[in-house]
Protein backbone atom coordinates (compact mmCIF):
# COMPACT_ATOMS: atom_id res chain seq x y z
CA UNK A 1 0.00 0.00 0.00
CA UNK A 2 1.75 3.74 -1.23
CA UNK A 3 1.14 6.46 1.11
CA UNK A 4 -1.48 7.77 -1.03
CA UNK A 5 -3.66 4.67 0.03
CA UNK A 6 -2.97 4.59 3.35
CA UNK A 7 -3.73 8.19 3.65
CA UNK A 8 -4.02 9.36 7.00
CA UNK A 9 -1.94 6.40 8.80
CA UNK A 10 -0.78 9.13 11.26
CA UNK A 11 -4.06 10.59 11.78
CA UNK A 12 -5.40 7.20 12.38
CA UNK A 13 -2.77 6.39 14.86
CA UNK A 14 -3.56 9.77 16.89
CA UNK A 15 -6.79 9.27 17.34
CA UNK A 16 -6.28 5.63 18.21
CA UNK A 17 -4.23 7.05 20.47
CA UNK A 18 -7.05 9.93 21.55
CA UNK A 19 -9.50 7.51 22.12
CA UNK A 20 -7.48 5.44 24.41
CA UNK A 21 -7.42 8.27 27.00
CA UNK A 22 -11.00 8.46 26.22
CA UNK A 23 -11.77 5.25 27.32
CA UNK A 24 -9.52 6.20 30.33
CA UNK A 25 -11.51 8.80 31.75
CA UNK A 26 -14.70 7.14 30.59
CA UNK A 27 -13.23 3.94 33.39
CA UNK A 28 -12.33 6.24 35.79
CA UNK A 29 -15.83 8.40 35.62
CA UNK A 30 -17.42 5.04 36.05
CA UNK A 31 -15.66 3.72 39.07
CA UNK A 32 -16.94 4.44 42.61
CA UNK A 33 -14.88 6.80 44.73
CA UNK A 34 -12.32 7.90 41.84
CA UNK A 35 -10.41 10.93 42.58
CA UNK A 36 -10.29 14.23 41.13
CA UNK A 37 -6.15 13.81 40.76
CA UNK A 38 -7.03 10.88 38.15
CA UNK A 39 -9.44 12.86 35.83
CA UNK A 40 -6.73 16.00 36.20
CA UNK A 41 -3.73 13.99 34.81
CA UNK A 42 -5.79 11.84 32.56
CA UNK A 43 -7.26 15.47 31.10
CA UNK A 44 -3.29 16.81 31.14
CA UNK A 45 -2.23 13.86 28.83
CA UNK A 46 -4.88 14.36 26.45
CA UNK A 47 -4.66 17.82 26.19
CA UNK A 48 -0.99 16.61 25.69
CA UNK A 49 -2.05 15.02 22.78
CA UNK A 50 -5.12 16.49 21.24
CA UNK A 51 -3.95 20.37 21.14
CA UNK A 52 -0.81 19.47 18.60
CA UNK A 53 -3.01 16.61 16.51
CA UNK A 54 -5.50 19.62 16.10
CA UNK A 55 -2.84 22.19 15.19
CA UNK A 56 -1.48 19.35 12.43
CA UNK A 57 -5.03 18.81 10.97
CA UNK A 58 -5.45 22.91 10.80
CA UNK A 59 -2.15 23.78 8.76
CA UNK A 60 -2.58 20.63 6.53
CA UNK A 61 -5.43 18.52 6.49
CA UNK A 62 -7.86 21.24 6.21
CA UNK A 63 -6.32 23.53 3.53
CA UNK A 64 -6.36 19.92 1.50
CA UNK A 65 -10.00 19.89 2.08
CA UNK A 66 -10.53 23.59 1.31
CA UNK A 67 -9.00 22.80 -2.45
CA UNK A 68 -9.91 19.38 -3.18
CA UNK A 69 -13.30 18.50 -2.04
CA UNK A 70 -16.44 20.49 -3.35
CA UNK A 71 -17.66 22.30 0.27
CA UNK A 72 -14.62 21.71 1.15
CA UNK A 73 -14.31 25.50 2.44
CA UNK A 74 -17.36 25.43 4.33
CA UNK A 75 -16.33 21.85 6.12
CA UNK A 76 -13.13 23.13 7.14
CA UNK A 77 -14.47 26.19 8.58
CA UNK A 78 -17.18 23.99 10.55
CA UNK A 79 -14.03 21.61 11.73
CA UNK A 80 -12.15 24.79 12.78
CA UNK A 81 -14.74 25.72 15.09
CA UNK A 82 -15.21 22.38 16.68
CA UNK A 83 -11.60 22.43 17.07
CA UNK A 84 -12.53 26.06 18.80
CA UNK A 85 -14.64 23.86 21.07
CA UNK A 86 -12.67 21.21 21.52
CA UNK A 87 -10.21 24.03 23.14
CA UNK A 88 -12.41 25.62 25.45
CA UNK A 89 -13.76 22.33 26.81
CA UNK A 90 -10.30 21.18 27.31
CA UNK A 91 -9.62 24.30 29.17
CA UNK A 92 -13.48 23.90 31.21
CA UNK A 93 -12.38 20.48 32.20
CA UNK A 94 -9.44 20.94 33.78
CA UNK A 95 -10.55 24.49 35.06
CA UNK A 96 -9.56 24.24 38.87
CA UNK A 97 -12.10 27.11 39.90
CA UNK A 98 -14.90 25.05 39.02
CA UNK A 99 -16.44 22.10 41.35
CA UNK A 100 -15.17 18.50 40.66
CA UNK A 101 -19.00 17.67 39.42
CA UNK A 102 -19.07 20.86 37.46
CA UNK A 103 -15.28 20.30 36.09
CA UNK A 104 -17.04 16.04 35.58
CA UNK A 105 -19.72 17.55 33.23
CA UNK A 106 -17.20 19.59 31.06
CA UNK A 107 -15.17 16.53 30.72
CA UNK A 108 -18.25 14.42 29.73
CA UNK A 109 -19.29 17.01 27.17
CA UNK A 110 -15.49 17.19 25.98
CA UNK A 111 -15.55 13.12 25.64
CA UNK A 112 -18.87 13.18 23.37
CA UNK A 113 -17.90 16.18 21.40
CA UNK A 114 -13.97 14.67 20.43
CA UNK A 115 -16.00 10.97 19.85
CA UNK A 116 -18.30 12.57 17.71
CA UNK A 117 -15.36 14.61 15.58
CA UNK A 118 -13.04 12.04 15.24
CA UNK A 119 -15.93 9.48 14.01
CA UNK A 120 -16.92 12.37 11.31
CA UNK A 121 -13.33 12.63 9.73
CA UNK A 122 -12.70 8.93 9.94
CA UNK A 123 -16.10 7.81 8.36
CA UNK A 124 -16.48 11.25 6.18
CA UNK A 125 -13.75 13.33 5.05
CA UNK A 126 -10.92 10.43 5.19
CA UNK A 127 -12.70 8.65 2.25
CA UNK A 128 -13.78 11.94 0.62
CA UNK A 129 -10.06 13.24 0.47
CA UNK A 130 -8.71 9.69 -1.20
CA UNK A 131 -11.54 9.91 -3.17
CA UNK A 132 -10.67 13.14 -4.26
CA UNK A 133 -7.48 14.26 -3.60
CA UNK A 134 -4.08 13.52 -6.17
CA UNK A 135 -1.94 10.88 -4.81
CA UNK A 136 0.95 13.02 -4.93
CA UNK A 137 -1.43 15.77 -2.82
CA UNK A 138 -1.97 12.41 -0.66
CA UNK A 139 1.47 12.16 0.25
CA UNK A 140 2.57 15.64 0.66
CA UNK A 141 -0.03 15.82 3.58
CA UNK A 142 0.67 12.65 4.81
CA UNK A 143 4.53 13.92 5.20
CA UNK A 144 3.54 17.73 6.56
CA UNK A 145 1.48 15.77 9.13
CA UNK A 146 4.29 13.72 10.32
CA UNK A 147 6.94 16.87 10.23
CA UNK A 148 8.13 18.55 13.60
CA UNK A 149 6.09 21.26 14.10
CA UNK A 150 6.84 24.65 15.96
CA UNK A 151 5.37 24.89 19.38
CA UNK A 152 4.32 28.04 21.51
CA UNK A 153 6.89 30.39 21.85
CA UNK A 154 9.59 29.79 24.48
CA UNK A 155 9.23 25.84 23.80
CA UNK A 156 11.86 23.42 21.81
CA UNK A 157 9.13 23.20 18.55
CA UNK A 158 8.61 19.41 19.62
CA UNK A 159 5.14 18.43 21.29
CA UNK A 160 5.27 15.85 24.15
CA UNK A 161 8.14 15.93 26.36
CA UNK A 162 11.10 17.00 23.32
CA UNK A 163 9.74 14.71 21.02
CA UNK A 164 8.29 15.08 17.13
CA UNK A 165 5.60 13.70 16.27
CA UNK A 166 6.02 9.94 15.55
CA UNK A 167 8.79 9.20 17.25
CA UNK A 168 7.94 8.02 20.26
CA UNK A 169 5.19 10.51 21.32
CA UNK A 170 2.70 7.78 22.30
CA UNK A 171 5.26 5.46 24.04
CA UNK A 172 6.01 8.26 26.17
CA UNK A 173 2.57 9.61 27.16
CA UNK A 174 1.60 5.82 27.92
CA UNK A 175 4.77 6.28 30.14
CA UNK A 176 3.80 9.30 32.00
CA UNK A 177 0.14 8.59 32.36
CA UNK A 178 1.37 4.98 33.70
CA UNK A 179 4.19 6.28 35.90
CA UNK A 180 6.98 4.26 34.26
CA UNK A 181 9.92 5.50 32.91
CA UNK A 182 10.33 8.69 34.32
CA UNK A 183 14.31 9.01 33.47
CA UNK A 184 12.84 11.06 30.07
CA UNK A 185 13.91 8.15 27.79
CA UNK A 186 11.15 6.88 25.86
CA UNK A 187 11.46 3.82 23.62
CA UNK A 188 10.28 4.64 20.24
Amino acid sequence: MNAAEGFPSGLFAQHRAIEALLRQLDGVRARDGATDDEDLRLLDGLRRLVLPHLRAEEEHLYPLARRCLPGGRALADAAGRTHASIRLLLDRADDRRLSVAGRRRATAVLVLVLRTHLRGEEEQLFPALRARARPDELRRCERRLHEPRAGPPGTTGATVWGLPPGTGAITALRDHLTGHDTTGQHSP
